[in-house]
């Protein structure tokens, strides 16, 4: 029988190191070819974002065009009639009136106007949505430079609209002009509002919007003046993004608000978010690939030289097979040890995999639950409630009504339109959710419904996720608030130590129906909350926000005072002050 031949101990390690080190290089090739995908497939999505958005406002800009030109044309023959328009002649008064409410239906079908405005040249008088302008009255910011820049084009026809921009000397802004006749109509929009509807985040890269004007002058949102400048030779300079990120700059021309020359422009960087950190991860995999491969190289080559090739002529020289079976039990050919690094190093990569997707899976989780808190924040409901008070208001002459109702909303909405993730004070989250109980108040009167907080002086700086409390108010004002009797709703906070750690207690109480058992059981078991036929997601977004925040140091609990009698809300969460969280 013809004896089996052994593959010397060289052979055997080439076979093992090449094969591994070509299965390491095609799993760093797969994971480097897959991010760089994931990285097109976001810049694709940014890109066609904003090409939405920038769709949306050109059809609102088109629209505005038309607006405009149809109420000159329609009621200029009437209003190149007023003469001697000065504040102590009322002659025109009641038109004036009639002018700006007109005005103001514009503004409010068109969020992106600041205002709209009418200027008769000869009498040098600019009627505004808000109120009219005299040659005698002390002008500042905005108005002072409308109308300036209205007074240098005195006389001046313009068969259509045309958009030039405007600067105070504090903020830029663009405002269209269509002349005719010796009047002039138009709208004024911040250059602010128009970035803020394009602006676009995907995954930690951001699509910021910028202009440069015809003088090579950047225009750019004021929070995004640190990433973004152009230099003395009217080149863009990018703040650093590091090495492994790639920038790109998308193009959008605005019909009717930009000339032919002009576009929007959409600088697409990272900031810091997972798909950067990922890749960052595996351009130093790859690095320590290419070191262990070099090293690995190096290695065989002293193996080989030092103990190796002594070992061949040590073995070529034995004379018995005794000698020989000996060295192969005594295990000096290290093949055992090779196995071994060989399946700690398999096992490193599995790890490495495992870990890089609970990190993946733990930001989609993230990203979700932000994205069910912006939804929140979105109430078209509550806003056309109280544009439709602002109307009922306004056609009975409540005026401060107004002017107070306006403020409150006001305050709400830039609160509301904060960072979704951001921590809030207590200070500014129970003050947010007074202005809120005073809007519905404003609402349903306040004999509906009573609003109290109880709170230990001194704890206005601790820190809770935005809008937590304002969801549970909000749905015991909503559910429970009806004109048949008084629903007593209330806000107790206090500091309580548990198991040597100090938390906030957050307790939300009313006096209505309480909760379904529906709702209670599948609360408790954080499943989806369904009510009235819908999905609720108020209730389980609070509880996720609260995990992924705290994990297992937060508590929240729902139940009924009493069976079918108040509904109460207990949220227990660690006590951290401003700057902490």
């Amino acid at each position: 029988m013809r004896e089996k031949k052994n593959p010397s101990l060289g052979r055997l390690t080439l076979r093992v190191l090449i094969p591994a080190l070509m299965l390491l290089a095609g799993i760093i090739l797969v994971m480097f070819r897959s991010m760089l995908d994931a990285r097109r497939l976001v810049f694709k999505y940014i890109k066609d974002t904003a090409g939405l958005n920038v769709e949306k406002i050109n059809t609102d800009i088109v629209q505005i065009n038309y607006e405009v030109i149809s109420l000159l044309q329609k009621n200029g023959k009437d209003w190149i009639k007023m003469k001697e328009i000065r504040p102590d002649n009322s002659r025109h008064y009641e038109q004036i009136s009639q002018i700006q409410e007109q005005l103001r239906s514009l503004k409010i079908r068109y969020k992106e106007a600041s205002v709209f405005y009418l200027y008769l040249d000869e009498e040098d008088v600019t009627i505004l949505d808000g109120g009219t302008l005299f040659p005698t009255s002390r002008l500042e910011g905005r108005n002072l430079a409308l109308t300036e820049a209205l007074r240098m084009r005195q006389g001046e026809d313009m068969p259509y609209s045309s958009w030039f921009f405007l600067h105070d000397g504090k903020e830029d802004y663009v405002y269209s002009r269509y002349s005719v006749k010796g009047l002039t109509a138009g709208c004024v929009i911040r250059m602010e509002t128009l970035f803020s509807m394009l602006y676009v985040n995907s995954l930690g890269y951001e699509g910021i919007p910028y202009i440069v004007d015809e003088e090579g002058r950047l225009m750019i949102s004021g929070k995004d003046q640190d990433k973004i400048s152009m230099d003395d030779s009217g080149k863009m300079k990018v703040s650093s993004t590091g090495g492994l990120s790639e920038t790109k700059t998308y193009s959008f021309p605005i019909s009717g608000i930009l000339r032919d020359s002009r576009s929007f422009h959409i600088l697409v960087m990272p900031v810091g978010g997972i798909l950067e950190r990922i890749m960052s991860l595996q351009a130093a995999l790859a690095i320590w690939a290419v070191a262990a491969v070099v090293g690995s190289a190096l290695l065989v080559r002293a193996y080989y030289n030092r103990l190796l090739l002594p070992l061949k002529q040590f073995v070529n020289s034995l004379k018995n097979t005794e000698e020989e079976q000996w060295i192969n039990e005594n295990g000096n050919n290290h093949i055992l040890e090779l196995e071994m690094a060989g399946k700690e190093f398999k096992g490193l990569l599995r790890k490495i995999k495992v870990l890089k997707i609970d990190i993946y899976e733990k930001e989609l989780e993230k990203q979700k639950t932000e994205l069910e808190t912006i939804q929140l924040q979105i109430r078209p409901h509550f806003y056309l409630n109280c544009l439709s008070l602002l109307h009922g208001m306004a056609d009975t002459g409540q005026q401060e009504e107004i002017i107070g109702l306006t403020k409150m909303l006001s305050d709400y909405m830039r609160y509301v339109m904060r960072d979704a993730h951001a921590p809030s004070t207590l200070e500014d989250e129970v003050k947010f959710v007074r202005n809120y109980v005073q809007i519905q108040q404003m609402r349903y009167g306040t004999e509906a419904f009573s609003f109290d907080v109880i709170m230990e002086p001194g704890m206005e700086s601790y820190q809770v996720p935005a809008m937590l409390i304002h969801n549970f108010v909000e749905n015991s004002v909503i559910h429970t608030v009806s004109l048949d009797s008084c629903v007593e709703i209330t806000l107790y906070i206090v500091l309580e130590n548990y198991e040597d750690e100090e938390y906030l207690y957050l307790c939300i109480s009313d006096t209505g129906g309480g909760f379904p058992d529906e709702i209670l059981e599948a609360a408790r078991n954080e499943k989806p909350v369904y009510y009235d036929g819908r999905e609720h997601i108020g209730i389980s977004n609070s509880v996720k926000r609260l995990r992924l925040l705290y994990t297992d140091r937060a508590k929240i609990t729902f139940s009924n005072m009493d069976e079918g009698y108040g509904a109460v809300v207990e949220i227990r969460i660690p006590a951290e002050k401003e700057g902490k969280m």
